[in-house]
């Protein structure tokens, strides 16, 4: 019977010899062998995606002339926030084809780096005119946005206070327009 409890006593203190090793052992070396093994494929991973943006960045080098046009004319659709003169001499051009008398009044300084700057217009002219200039605004070679539209009657008016008729204030509106149009962001290298 004792020869048995040695034996019981020695295969017990095997046993947990064992387990202990492959609890604090085995176990660890497993794990980190399969953590290690999800960073490889992670990184296998990103390196064939910067590979494929490098591909793609020697890909749009080699195409730059073709794809150069194109870039200036979105270029040409943004407002220079320094010197918008442009884009108020078309706005200024498009009301006079529309034949309606406008006010451009100056933007009120925008706060940090924004993306647009926005113009406030008074307008007077017919209806009809009027809805010309915004489909021509809209349509232009600027990237802009009409924020805000009010449209009003002329009220009515003698011939003698200001020199309108009747007939002039049946068909002629006033219009204020908030008109955002968007500028170039320039990028410091």
């Amino acid at each position: 019977m004792k020869n048995n409890n040695k034996i019981y006593t020695i295969l017990l203190i095997f046993i947990l010899i064992s387990l202990f090793l492959v609890i604090f052992g085995v176990w660890p070396l497993l794990e980190n062998i399969e953590n290690n093994s999800k960073d490889l494929v992670s990184a296998k991973n990103n390196i064939a995606i910067l590979n494929n943006q490098i591909d793609e960045i020697e890909n749009f080098k080699n195409n730059y002339a073709i794809y150069k046009p194109n870039l200036e004319k979105i270029d040409g659709m943004f407002v220079d926030l320094k010197d918008p003169v442009d884009f108020i001499e078309f706005i200024e051009n498009t009301a006079s084809e529309c034949s309606i008398d406008l006010q451009i009044h100056l933007p009120v300084s925008n706060q940090g780096a924004s993306a647009y700057i926005i113009f406030q217009l008074s307008s007077e002219g017919n209806f009809s005119d009027i809805l010309d200039f915004t489909k021509k605004i809209e349509s232009g070679p600027y990237l802009v946005e009409i924020e805000k539209l009010t449209i009003q009657n002329l009220q009515n008016k003698d011939e003698g206070k200001n020199g309108y008729t009747d007939d002039y204030v049946l068909k002629n509106v006033v219009a204020e327009f908030s008109l955002k149009a968007f500028t170039k962001n320039e990028i410091s290298l």
